[in-house]
């Protein structure tokens, strides 16, 4: 899929009658600060959704044109998404070198923080200073640069941007417990996001054996765990923090539960609160939950804090390196068939009987691709329940660049010229507008979601079609 929207972001391009660009070198963003001409902004937020936001961006960008900036120090996979925590995106629009830095730390409320209690966040140091190094592996079509250094602009300043201009969130600022309107403009991105209960590859075995299962990776045979007993790991103070044995019978004795959360500023964990623990939306005895923190951690139930989503992937996957029973919540846009080997260690379980990757349409013929390329048939046709609409933030304080690139952005998510150009895990609202059409025609991608929370991730899905 993510090929698929490179090969569509050029053709757009071209149609623009746009000129075949080069990658943009740090000298160039560097010419073009001394020039006075250089677009530059900072998104925060999300993690989640990282490699869509990053699509949104690139479609406005000239052909081949882009250049991505990471403080990792990884040869390998240096896709968006799996660059760490922070980033940015460089390239020419409209022949006018750009720049975005894109910080992911801590998760969806950073997209707000900086304006609301003056979080001080990190990002990329400016990029024509930033010492980075040519990375050997590339993101296809891409240069990369790796072991780009840091830093807290509003500490030392740079001479770049000094904090975001705001950033995306998986959920409304109010799960935060914020109401962040005199601190800008919060706004419906008109997205839906599908999330996905992950486990590490003993559990899954195991799950699978317990449950008579073939062994096999195909979601069809992708072991179940329901809601409620997922509930009972991740409460605080839950029954079910001893061993696995509740789940998995005898073969869960004495294995310890692993529980790789997000830290609370993250809109996953917000995500999982809200959808698992009711937890702002409900109140009274026995409702609205508390999450199980790193504080609650026992010999047999050790509770750790991520900050981005692919911290929690790595977890997964060096847990059951060691043959460790772990499990977490990661966003659906996360597929670990294209992860780097120290992030795919992890698979995806049914939910209440229901697999986000199951698939039946979308034109090509083959139900099984379908459904692992786009996991988001089930969350549209209101079957899969784990599903939440995203919000943009434009801070009153944003630059000029940023003020128009996040909307820019928002748009391309939420109302895209193309149906091809809705990423893995997401769904069109059905109220934003869309012109793609939500009912399954031959040859077509459906993409609109048949239900909507409106705007509202604590209320009930209704469906519309």
């Amino acid at each position: 899929m993510q090929i698929k929207q490179l090969i569509l972001a050029v053709a757009a391009t071209f149609a623009a009658g746009s000129v075949l660009a080069a990658p943009v070198t740090p000298a160039q963003i560097g010419a073009a600060r001394t020039a006075g001409t250089l677009q530059e902004t900072w998104i925060s937020g999300a993690s989640a959704p990282t490699f869509n936001i990053y699509s949104g961006f690139a479609l406005g960008c000239d052909a081949d044109s882009i250049s991505l900036f990471s403080n990792s120090s990884s040869d390998s996979n240096v896709r968006p998404g799996s660059l760490g925590n922070y980033a940015a995106y460089a390239c020419t629009r409209g022949g006018v070198v750009s720049v975005v830095y894109h910080t992911v730390a801590d998760g969806s409320w950073n997209a707000y923080a900086p304006h609301i209690d003056g979080t001080q966040l990190q990002r990329l140091r400016r990029l024509d200073q930033a010492n980075c190094q040519v990375a050997t592996g590339a993101f296809p079509g891409h240069v990369n640069y790796k072991s780009c250094q840091l830093v807290n602009p509003a500490a030392t300043p740079d001479g770049a941007v000094v904090r975001p201009a705001g950033g995306f969130s998986d959920v409304e600022a109010s799960l935060f417990g914020f109401d962040v309107s005199s601190a800008g403009t919060e706004a419906e991105a008109y997205v839906g996001q599908t999330f996905g209960v992950a486990v590490s590859l003993p559990l899954y075995r195991a799950l699978q054996a317990a449950q008579g299962l073939t062994q096999n990776d195909d979601p069809a045979n992708a072991p179940n765990i329901s809601s409620a007993q997922y509930t009972s790991i991740v409460a605080r103070f839950s029954g079910y923090q001893t061993d696995w044995s509740p789940i998995l019978g005898a073969a869960g004795a004495g294995k310890a539960i692993y529980l790789e959360r997000r830290v609370s500023t993250s809109g996953t964990q917000a995500s999982s609160n809200a959808h698992f623990l009711k937890n702002p939306c409900s109140s009274g005895l026995n409702a609205d939950l508390e999450p199980a923190g790193a504080g609650d951690s026992t010999s047999t139930f050790v509770v750790t804090e991520h900050s981005g989503s692919g911290n929690v992937k790595g977890a997964l996957t060096t847990r059951g390196n060691n043959g460790e029973f772990a499990i977490g919540v990661l966003s659906m846009e996360n597929n670990w068939r294209v992860d780097s080997p120290a992030n795919e260690g992890y698979r995806y379980v049914k939910l209440d009987g229901v697999h986000p990757e199951a698939g039946t349409f979308n034109g090509n013929g083959n139900a099984l691709a379908d459904g692992i390329e786009f996991a988001r048939e089930t969350a549209i046709n209101g079957d899969y329940a784990f599903h939440i609409e995203m919000r943009s933030f434009v801070a009153n304080t944003a630059d000029a660049f940023g003020a128009q690139l996040i909307p820019e952005i928002t748009a391309a998510l939420g109302n895209p010229a193309s149906c091809s150009d809705v990423p893995r895990g997401l769904t069109l609202n059905p109220l934003g507008g869309s012109i793609c059409n939500s009912a399954a025609v031959e040859g077509e991608l459906q993409v609109v979601a048949k239900g909507t929370r409106f705007g509202n991730n604590c209320a009930p899905q209704q469906m519309f079609f």
